[in-house]
């Protein structure tokens, strides 16, 4: 059976690099956060990779340095970001991949719970045509620092990807999810075709109980 739509996730997935963190470390260098933020940063990553993510104080963390700035000085800064730290982090074997499904005709779509400016760049860079990401909001061209719809983690992802399909007559049955953390294990229960790439020792375990096709990037 084809794959109609392969939906990649992004964060040691495709990249060999958590974003959310990087960009901390990036606006510390750059002086626009404080040093302490580091900390913080790895300490919400730590808790992502364990499922145990408090969404609501995350964000607060995460979104405010994008407070009361416009969305022109936020994409220059999100397009340094990806020059300087991310760029040189794409597994390689992922362009390969992604080279392959677009030649046979076979759509691909990145989806992440990465904010949709940080995720643009890698976007752009990877050739995908649709990006599915977290929303923030804006208002009068500043971005509030708010949430702007539904946070795209977990099961947050599975309500982007049933929209997207069901434009195009398709259910979950019909593509292919690519994720690498225990986050991505109910998109996989969910979908025809089970990917798990660059797994963690707990996504590793399932795939290998379910038989899931396992790939392993180089670094």
């Amino acid at each position: 059976m084809a794959i109609a739509c392969h939906f990649w996730d992004m964060d040691h997935t495709l990249i060999d690099n958590d974003c959310d963190v990087s960009w901390k470390d990036f606006l510390i260098a750059e002086g626009l956060a404080p040093e302490s933020a580091r900390d913080l940063a790895e300490g919400f990553f730590q808790d992502y990779l364990a499922g145990r993510l408090v969404v609501a104080d995350y964000l607060k963390f995460q979104l405010c340095e994008f407070r009361g700035r416009s969305e022109t000085e936020l994409r220059q800064l999100c397009l340094s970001h990806f020059e300087r730290i991310v760029k040189s982090r794409i597994y390689a074997e992922g362009r390969v991949m992604l080279a392959k499904q677009r030649s046979r005709g076979e759509e691909t779509v990145l989806i992440t719970s990465t904010n949709r400016f940080i995720a643009e760049p890698v976007a752009a860079e990877l050739g995908f045509k649709t990006l599915m990401a977290t929303e923030l909001e804006v208002a009068d061209g500043h971005f509030t620092g708010e949430l702007g719809g539904v946070y795209c983690l977990g099961l947050g992802k599975i309500g982007f990807m049933e929209r997207h399909l069901a434009a195009c007559g398709l259910t979950l049955a019909d593509c292919a999810y690519y994720g690498d953390s225990s986050n991505d294990i109910a998109i996989l229960e969910r979908v025809g075709f089970p990917f798990a790439v660059n797994p963690g020792d707990k996504l590793r375990a399932t795939a290998l109980a379910r038989n899931w096709t396992i790939l392993d990037f180089s670094k």
